[in-house]
């Protein structure tokens, strides 16, 4: 269960921070090579769940709460579950715990 929850996060958190990079613009027409370069391949990362975490926690308490999980589908529905101590909110690490990729 905690694999298919960090695997659909991961997923979801990837295409995300994909679609928010810019793309490459072509080379100039009127190089003499430019008819063999190549644009370099993206190796911005992707953003690391701490990072996720601050965005979505918007009141910046360092607890999640269930309306601020609503901003993404796959921590919403997976709020009750990571919430280990029932306390009806999200800390970084009980955050981090839930939704860290399987090695």
């Amino acid at each position: 269960m905690k694999s298919s929850i960090a695997l659909t996060l991961a997923a979801a958190l990837s295409s995300a921070a994909l679609a928010q990079q810019p793309q490459p613009s072509p080379p100039p027409q009127d190089s003499p090579n430019a008819a063999t370069q190549q644009p370099a391949p993206s190796a911005a990362p992707a953003m690391d769940l701490g990072q996720i975490f601050d965005r979505l926690n918007t009141s910046h308490t360092g607890k999640m709460t269930k309306a601020e999980a609503q901003a993404h589908p796959a921590v919403a529905a997976n709020f009750d579950a990571a919430d280990t101590n029932h306390d009806g909110v999200l800390t970084k690490e009980e955050f981090l715990a839930a939704f860290r990729p399987a090695q």
